[in-house]
């Protein structure tokens, strides 16, 4: 690993402002890709590529296409030779992943694999949710910040459970499939990491829906304070307490429940709740 690394600074320093942290281990990138199971029919976003080392292993399957979004341009010496050995079956679109509109690229995507930079997951995962879920996207296998994947993948009544990882349960599922070393990249990050594997199958224009966001971003707001507080803050209808306690009695919830304590079902019921008043 030593003399890998040390190969891998060659040529190109890392920018901490913009998160990178390279996949230096060939290994993890060939087992991305193995257990993404592409085949003929699949189109791949690969975000955040850095020197190619996913980008590369991911050629070697049978997708039909990849499109490439990288946001420094001083890693064209890396990913332009990849592109020109590609066979027409790759793309690279160099610009800033959470600006660009997703809903343009063409073929658009059918699965997502990426070693996302860590300061921009979660508002990444919610553009993919929103924009290319629509269009076909059905699969997503990423590395995460430990701390994260724990998020999108937390049960009820965990600290972790947020609004996020809600929406991926209600549109499908999410499971940690491997950990994964900081020593497989370089810079060598101060936390663990992590690959999720998503899979979207229903409510696919669930993240889409402002009535269901915003719902989760007021319940969520203030953590400590119960999910009738919270609702009241932008709700009328929960400022009045006997309606409220009605409410939470008929979806067999005590007043005094927090947000991260509802199952997937609980929101579902409260969300057809909210439609009607909202």
């Amino acid at each position: 690993m030593r003399n890998m690394t040390r190969n891998t600074q060659k040529g190109h320093k890392a920018k901490k402002s913009l998160g990178q942290n390279f996949l230096v281990d060939p290994n993890i990138a060939r087992w991305m890709v193995e257990n993404a199971a592409l085949n003929e029919d699949d189109v791949v976003l690969e975000v955040g590529p850095g020197k190619g080392m996913l980008t590369k292993e991911i050629l070697t399957s049978q997708c039909r296409f990849l499109h490439v979004i990288e946001i420094d341009k001083t890693l064209a010496p890396f990913l332009e030779p990849i592109v020109k050995t590609s066979k027409n079956r790759m793309s690279v679109i160099w610009g800033d992943v959470l600006t660009i509109n997703l809903k343009e690229l063409s073929p658009p995507p059918t699965k997502v694999l990426a070693n996302i930079p860590y300061n921009i997951t979660t508002p990444l995962i919610w553009q993919i949710l929103e924009h290319l879920v629509p269009l076909g996207t059905r699969e997503l296998l990423l590395m995460l910040q430990l701390e994260l994947a724990q998020r999108l993948c937390a049960k009820p009544k965990t600290k972790d459970r947020s609004p996020i990882g809600i929406t991926i349960e209600k549109m499908g599922k999410a499971q940690i499939v491997k950990k994964v070393p900081p020593n497989v990249f370089w810079p060598t990050p101060k936390v663990e990491s992590a690959i999720v594997h998503i899979i979207i199958d229903k409510d696919l224009k669930l993240a889409s829906d402002h009535t269901w966001r915003r719902l989760l971003r007021v319940a969520f707001a203030r953590r400590r304070k119960t999910l009738a507080n919270n609702l009241s803050c932008v709700y009328d209808f929960f400022k009045d307490k006997d309606k409220t306690s009605k409410l939470l009695d008929d979806l067999k919830l005590p007043t005094t429940v927090r947000a991260e304590e509802l199952t997937v079902d609980d929101w579902h019921h409260l969300y057809e709740f909210i439609s009607k008043i909202d």
